[in-house]
């Protein structure tokens, strides 16, 4: 099935089968659709909200990869045991994980990957160090950064996409971390900055009043938006207030999925849980993960069902070491 034609309000046909069904819009979902999709799979991304993006359509678009293309570009060549060391004074014994060391050398092919075969671009983080003082930190050239994104290259999708949060925004615009940033904080002391934050507010402006909303896409939301626009262009279908109830198991298997007000879909290769979790529901959070240590935190997530969570949970949660 092909998402060419469709309407960006089209709803999930009833019985319809895909090759993968992916519940979630964030970055991990869309990615996967996107991989799945550029190696022939049919795809359905699900999203229970209006729009798509999740939580990282608000976030700075930042992924660390250590030893990534821009910066082995950059005459930035470090040891592949330095990240792992690094790793290793942060999480102790947890280190050992395989997956772990799967991360860090399939990251730097997944940068390569969504830069020479998809919509996504990526500034690099060549100056940006790691967050924590440990033994084996990196003052630069483990992260990268989505790059800027013409939100008009969406179409009439781009109304599909989480706007960026108010407090992180100005009037619905953007800041990107960086130079952009600097300008913005600069534009009362230099007049090179003060032009080029004139300019971008005006552009802005126009945006405003042609389209509703800004087009110069940063952070996550330039993000989801080449995610997006990948996943249209492999003809991937995305659909919005599409809520998932529940996994359909069939001999040990999750062969498809029973969305809220009871369409059921068909998964001819798996279903993808790729929500980002259950963090304002406590309840769950204690029947699958047993007594946690620490405090509360806060969560930018939106408050999500909670039932949604426990109808999912008890089967795939037994072969999963964590959710």
């Amino acid at each position: 099935m092909t998402n060419k034609g469709r309407s960006i309000d089209a709803r999930p046909e009833p019985g319809a089968s895909y090759d993968l069904l992916v519940v979630g819009s964030g970055a991990g979902g869309l990615a996967t659709a996107v991989t799945a999709a550029d190696l022939g799979l049919s795809v359905a991304v699900l999203e229970k909200a209006p729009v798509l993006g999740g939580t990282s359509a608000w976030s700075g678009g930042w992924l660390w990869v250590p030893r990534n293309p821009l910066a082995v570009e950059a005459g930035i060549d470090e040891p592949p045991e330095a990240p792992l060391d690094y790793l290793a004074g942060i999480m102790g014994n947890r280190v050992g994980d395989p997956r772990i060391k799967t991360y860090l050398d399939t990251g730097p092919e997944m940068v390569r990957f969504f830069r020479d075969r998809t919509a996504v671009d990526w500034i690099d983080g060549n100056k940006v160090p790691d967050f924590t003082e440990s033994p084996g930190a990196a003052a630069g050239g483990r992260s990268v950064c989505a790059a800027p994104f013409d939100g008009r290259r969406l179409g009439p999708w781009i109304a599909k996409l989480r706007p960026p949060l108010d407090v992180i925004s100005l009037a619905g615009m953007g800041i990107a971390s960086g130079k952009d940033m600097a300008h913005f904080f600069n534009a009362m002391r230099r007049p090179a900055s003060a032009l080029y934050v004139t300019r971008r507010l005006a552009k802005h402006g126009v945006d405003l009043v042609r389209h509703g909303r800004s087009m110069q896409l940063v952070n996550g939301n330039a993000l989801v938006a080449g995610l997006m626009r990948s996943c249209l262009d492999r003809g991937v279908d995305l659909f919005t207030d599409a809520g998932v109830s529940a996994l359909k198991h069939e001999d040990g298997a999750v062969t498809g999925v029973t969305l809220t007000g009871g369409t059921r879909l068909h998964a001819r290769r798996g279903v993808v849980l790729a929500t980002g979790g259950f963090p304002h529901d406590p309840a769950t959070q204690a029947r699958l993960f047993g007594a946690e240590t620490g405090t509360a935190h806060y969560s930018a997530a939106p408050a999500t069902i909670p039932e949604t969570a426990s109808a999912w949970a008890p089967r795939p949660a037994a072969s999963c070491a964590r959710i």
